[in-house]
């Protein structure tokens, strides 16, 4: 029952933040975003999902959400292997990352427990509370693979 409820939410977030994400072109900017000097455009963000496949296990990580009201940035996680005990817990493998190289823990996971081939469902982070011109989720040590890197920049700036 919980997993129908996580790939149900995972679908709905997704689709209201490409709804959502065309709708909001000419607002504020998120505060995840850099500000445009004056007079500019605001930067684009490739939102789109990221993928590493090595060590017999390949991972996708994609942002589902700008952060929240709550001040929460949601990224959807799935693991997928046929031959390794996926037996990782997310909140300990995993970080956020921001140009200035500070790192964040995970607030925390809501998806399928550890175990198994197959894993998917939202890892968590405090939204960052100023600009950055990029993040990356890290997870480490999955399949003896010392670190995945998932990387999003802000990309040439939007036409107003």
């Amino acid at each position: 029952m919980r997993m129908a409820k996580v790939a149900v939410f995972s679908s709905m977030a997704a689709l209201l933040f490409l709804v959502l994400g065309g709708c909001a072109a000419g607002q504020s900017q998120p505060q995840n975003q850099p500000a445009a000097p004056e007079g500019q455009a605001s930067p684009s963000w490739d939102l789109s999902p990221r993928y590493s496949d090595a060590g017999r296990v390949s991972v996708e990580v994609q942002p589902l959400t700008p952060p929240n009201d709550e001040g929460v940035w949601d990224f959807g996680v799935a693991l997928n292997t046929h031959s390794v005990d996926l037996d990782y817990d997310l909140t300990d493998v995993a970080v956020l990352r921001c140009d200035r190289r500070e790192e964040y823990r995970p607030l925390s996971w809501d998806g399928s427990p550890p175990g198994g081939h197959h894993r998917r469902g939202v890892l968590s982070f405090t939204a960052l509370d100023h600009p950055t011109q990029f993040i990356e989720i890290v997870i480490s040590d999955v399949a003896n693979v010392p670190e995945r890197l998932f990387r999003w920049e802000t990309g040439p700036l939007a036409d107003g």
